[in-house]
């Protein structure tokens, strides 16, 4: 590394660790400002309080670093613009390209390090927060809020368990159908108003059991009925309450395979597989496009350049939520989706980077 890479890094450093250290302060606070009164009337105590937030951190830096990483390259290169130092080291026979190069390199060793930080220690932290928030905060809260949509496993002996819906809070299930196939073959069937989770065992309440024998059905009604020979516990039911940024990257794949051998479209979850690696890129991305775009001497405040900083992270997120939402609801395939941001803030990196190198 020669001494302008280190002088241009270390500007660019200087003001991304300035960016995260206030950004990270000031959503704390606002989010303090807002629950405080909640952590307050729930006697939450302070240990309890600290925990939360530093739990919650993890999460808040993969989405606030691309944000960082944009102010930082436009204010960067921007000083450097604005004081004629761009303007010296193309006189001195540098080009552009080989002038961001320190901040390109940086920007793929950050995707690196939010791709493993987001695979290792956002998905525990998540979790532990996800509990702590659930016992202390919203202990009291309506059963609904924990009641799963549509579950569905597979039992050891290949059997496929579904019902409208699953209250985690009471280990009830509503509206069951228990089928098991052979090839396409479905040899039977269980539909029961209520399953119940009682002495480690399920309880079906209400139903029939239907055999079918070479296109004959045979049906039996029951009152009561015991599931025996199953390994499923309420866990595998409440798996379905884990949102995305609560599993890794492996155990999120692994839950995918599961919806797909279950016969289900698992658009859903792939779209939030795909950004786990999209999301870290993004910073980058967001380097390509923001560099050369503060390149050009300009006259404008810093507050003009930190405007169009959250303008232009504006527009990328709004894209990936949009496009998310777009590709969980099936209009989108789930990997374009999940890239569409990054591949047209590419597109428009490069296109700036060479403007911006004739001008």
């Amino acid at each position: 590394m020669t001494l302008l890479d280190r002088y241009i890094s270390k500007q660019f450093l200087f003001i991304l660790f300035f960016a995260l250290i206030a950004f990270t302060t000031v959503f704390i606070i606002v989010d303090l400002i807002e629950n405080l009164d909640d952590l307050i009337s729930q006697q939450v105590p302070l240990g309890v309080a600290i925990e939360l937030y530093l739990y919650s951190l993890p999460f808040m830096v993969i989405l606030i670093l691309p944000v960082a990483m944009l102010l930082a390259s436009l204010f960067s290169v921007g000083n450097m613009s604005r004081h004629n130092e761009i303007v010296a080291m193309k006189s001195a026979g540098i080009s552009l390209y080989r002038i961001l190069l320190p901040l390109f390199v940086i920007g793929f060793l950050m995707s690196l390090v939010a791709l493993a930080f987001g695979e290792y220690v956002v998905p525990p932290a998540s979790e532990r927060y996800a509990y702590l928030n659930d016992q202390y905060l919203e202990k009291h809260r309506e059963a609904w809020r924990k009641r799963i949509d549509q579950p569905f496993v597979r039992d050891h002996q290949n059997r496929l368990v579904s019902m409208r819906y699953f209250n985690t809070a009471r280990n009830i299930g509503y509206f069951v159908s228990i089928r098991k196939f052979k090839d396409q073959t479905l040899l039977f069937r269980i539909d029961s108003r209520k399953i119940t989770w009682q002495d480690s065992t399920w309880v079906l309440d209400q139903g029939y059991i239907r055999n079918f024998d070479d296109g004959n059905e045979t049906a039996t009604a029951f009152t009561n009925y015991k599931l025996d020979n199953t390994n499923l516990v309420p866990e595998d039911f409440a798996r379905f309450l884990k949102e995305p940024e609560q599993m890794s990257y492996k155990e999120l794949s692994l839950f995918i395979k599961e919806v797909e051998r279950n016969g289900s479209k698992p658009d859903r979850w792939l779209v939030d597989l795909y950004l786990k690696i999209a999301i870290p890129f993004a910073n980058l991305i967001i380097v390509l496009f923001g560099a050369p775009l503060s390149s050009p001497k300009r006259r404008g405040s810093t507050a003009t350049g930190f405007g169009i900083s959250l303008a232009i992270c504006f527009i990328y997120f709004g894209i990936v939520k949009t496009a998310q939402a777009m590709g969980q609801a099936g209009t989108l395939d789930p990997l374009f989706a999940a890239w569409i941001a990054n591949i047209l803030f590419g597109i428009a990196g490069v296109i700036v980077l060479v403007k911006a190198t004739r001008t």
